[in-house]
């Protein structure tokens, strides 16, 4: 596994700290990282409030590795969001992640979708059974770990 990182600014260090402190062995580590082989986990930010998307679509790991490398255009991951932690439990403590097949790095989306990963958690039906997507606009992406 590599984890990539991209640095933006100090407050990005200060929380990629925390955000791979906290994912060693903490709670938000995945359960079982062998588990998300064929995909990279990327770990966004919205705020102070960390949240993971593993992803296999590979136009979507694309845009996420010119993402970390500074290269300009979209930023906000915007996927189908699905019941329970994910596979090797990589969103938890969140009971919900992102489809990984279905996830896309986009420039815009409707407001409907936009929340942080802690207001998702309080609102999970109405996310999974109204709304359907999860696009955090303020979302910053922190870590890029490959399991490719």
């Amino acid at each position: 596994m590599r984890i990539l990182l991209r640095m933006r600014s100090p407050k990005t260090v200060v929380l990629a700290a925390a955000v791979l402190s906290a994912g060693c062995g903490g709670p938000t580590s995945p359960s079982n990282p062998s588990a998300l082989k064929g995909g990279v986990l990327a770990t966004f930010a919205v705020g102070d409030e960390p949240f993971k998307v593993w992803v296999t679509n590979a136009a979507a790991i694309a845009r996420l590795e010119a993402l970390n490398r500074g290269d300009g255009g979209g930023s906000i991951p915007n996927g189908r969001l699905l019941r329970g932690p994910g596979r090797a439990a990589h969103n938890a403590p969140y009971s919900w992640h992102l489809d990984p097949a279905d996830i896309q790095i986009v420039d815009v989306t409707i407001e409907l979708c936009d929340g942080s990963p802690k207001y998702v958690e309080a609102n999970v039906a109405e996310y999974a059974d109204r709304i359907g997507r999860y696009c955090p606009w303020g979302a910053k992406l922190v870590a890029l770990a490959d399991y490719r």
